[in-house]
């Protein structure tokens, strides 16, 4: 499983305006690309737009990029290129109550960064241990943990929840699990924010 993550900067005002052509033009495309499996956008209270792309693999993501690219051109001015694009190889993961996507449905998506980490081994079972408490937790939806293609010391986590107070809880009690096991990993909330968009293979 692989996930890409862009942002596009300030731009968190344009989501009513891009939300519909998203959800009508870009979310058929998307299901139509061979090893696409889910898709999230949503306006983050940091002010960005973010856009989480689930995929089977490296291949679907590259396969696709040039309809992807067209299409972005094509039907949404000013966002030809994000202001920050993050992708990479999803580890460790869960999945609860798969949503359908239908419009109008949406959760509550967190995107955090991490930074200084040590080599897979090492850290594999404290994401487990985080992974495991946060799906006990009200509201748990989905979780997919990463680490940068680009850079092996980088990662990112995205987890998805019913509401922001859910991911706010989920979030601290990641904080102490990886406080007490890894301190000098740097954790940090990039994005959150209730999707605008969401859409499932």
């Amino acid at each position: 499983m692989y996930i890409s993550i862009s942002r596009y900067a300030v731009a968190a005002g344009r989501i009513k305006e891009a939300a519909p052509k998203v959800q009508q033009g870009f979310v058929p495309l998307l299901k139509s690309q061979h090893g696409f499996l889910g898709y999230a956008a949503f306006a983050s209270e940091q002010g960005d737009i973010v856009a989480v792309t689930i995929w089977e693999n490296a291949d679907g993501m590259k396969n696709s990029r040039e309809k992807v690219r067209d299409w972005v051109t094509g039907n949404l001015t000013g966002f030809d290129e994000p202001t920050e694009r993050f992708h990479g190889e999803v580890g460790p993961h869960a999945v609860v109550a798969p949503q359908n996507g239908d419009e109008g449905h949406s959760l509550y998506c967190m995107v955090r960064k991490t930074e200084n980490l040590p080599p897979v081994s090492v850290l594999r079972p404290v994401i487990e241990e985080t992974l495991e408490a946060i799906q006990k937790l009200p509201g748990f939806r989905g979780g997919y943990f990463q680490r940068s293609a680009e850079d092996q010391t980088r990662g990112a986590s995205v987890t998805f929840y019913d509401t922001r107070e859910h991911a706010n809880s989920a979030h601290e009690a990641a904080l102490a699990i990886m406080r007490r096991h890894r301190p000098d990993v740097a954790v940090r909330v990039a994005a959150s924010g209730t999707t605008a968009v969401l859409a499932m293979a």
